[in-house]
């Protein structure tokens, strides 16, 4: 008997044992990856489900400025205060106007726990610049995570 038979039927089992490892290899790395991915979305619900705001107070400053007195009702601190979005529906304008650029962080009080950073219990004053002369009917504050609470300014 020749070796060509051998050698061939060789190459194929070894073709088919690389095969399985390679699928194998492919449905555990996917099984890993939705694993994570489920459970980074546990925990992000989680914490959304800790946020919680609430608009304390609205004062227009001048004819360019409002300040809006945001609490945080909630059990999680709230890091990322630059990630904030802020909107502002301007009275007789026909859209709302979203200012991601267009307010600053006054201060936090108290701020004693974590400098910096929007911590339970704590209130953020933010400083909201729009058009001269335009009269802001309604401000809503967004957090990086998605929970939001809104007020008229009057």
């Amino acid at each position: 008997m020749s070796a060509g038979p051998l050698v061939a039927s060789a190459v194929g089992i070894l073709i088919l044992v690389v095969t399985a490892y390679v699928l194998v290899g492919g449905t555990l790395a996917t099984t890993e990856v939705v694993v994570e991915a489920q459970s980074n979305l546990a925990m992000n619900q989680e914490a959304r489900m800790r946020t919680a705001i609430e608009i304390q107070n609205t004062t227009i400053v001048d004819n360019r400025t409002l300040s809006v007195e945001v609490k945080n009702t909630g059990s999680e601190p709230i890091v990322d205060i630059p990630l904030i979005d802020v909107y502002l529906h301007i009275e007789d304008a026909p859209v709302y106007v979203p200012y991601g650029t267009g307010w600053s962080k006054e201060n936090i009080t108290p701020d004693d726990i974590h400098p910096g950073e929007f911590d339970p219990g704590e209130t953020l004053t933010l400083s909201i610049t729009h058009e001269k002369d335009a009269n802001p009917a309604w401000v809503q504050v967004v957090t990086p995570n998605g929970v939001s609470c809104s007020a008229y300014t009057r």
